[in-house]
């Protein structure tokens, strides 16, 4: 994993709390964004720990590019933020990001950040939690908006499965196959980095209660 926090003393605290932490290998710490990218793949770094003080602006467009589906790799973000910051984190989040973690919570409380976002999960603190799904299910978003990776017809099925229905009657809702509902429960699963289907219900929370498309996507449409 890679650190990029500009604090010297914080950094040297996550180091000694990390470097505890059986299977958790760090890089040479960073201290600027501009050849992260480039950095954090060639070391394969599993999670990238970025500080939103370092540079605000470029936060977002770094976890874009960490996490660009055509890579051959692609690190997890983890945020650092400072108050006042939340929406920083939930454009970051947007852009690909897996969790944040207020800078001032214990060393402690950002090791179980790191371990959970390294373990292909994801991790909110909890003062950034309410504040921070608030604003990404906020009435009249669009779940295109919130979960930009997946495709049209898996925002339908994401729709019904978050309402606690099965894989046959997402079938009989959306006039697909099992067999083909199947397929984009696994890929909504594997997009949104959730291992059971609890989960993702549980992170789609209120975006689901947008109104439907109108006309059904047809099984044959590539969307």
């Amino acid at each position: 994993m890679l650190l990029c926090v500009r604090d010297g003393d914080l950094r040297a605290d996550i180091v000694v709390e990390l470097s505890a932490r059986p299977g958790l290998v760090l890089a040479a710490p960073a201290d600027d964004v501009r050849h992260l990218v480039h950095r954090a793949r060639g070391w394969r770094a599993d999670v990238v720990v970025l500080d939103l003080t370092i540079d605000e602006l470029a936060v977002a467009e770094v976890s874009r590019l960490l996490t660009d589906p055509a890579a051959e790799h692609r690190p997890r973000p983890l945020l650092l933020a400072g108050d006042g910051q939340d929406d920083l984190v939930v454009a970051a989040i947007r852009a690909g990001a897996r969790g944040a973690v207020p800078r001032s919570s214990p060393t402690r409380e950002i090791g179980d950040a790191v371990c959970a976002v390294a373990g292909t999960g994801a991790y909110l603190g909890a003062p950034l939690t309410r504040r921070v799904l608030d604003q990404l299910t906020a009435p009249g978003r669009e779940l295109a908006e919130v979960f930009p990776r997946l495709t049209r017809r898996e925002r339908e099925v994401v729709r019904y499965l978050a309402k606690g229905m099965s894989n046959a009657e997402i079938a009989r809702e959306t006039a697909l196959t099992l067999r083909t509902v199947k397929y984009h429960v696994s890929g909504i699963l594997r997009k949104l980095d959730c291992r059971t289907r609890a989960q993702a219900a549980a992170l789609v929370g209120p975006a689901a209660d947008f109104p439907l498309p109108e006309a059904k996507l047809e099984e044959s449409a590539g969307l």
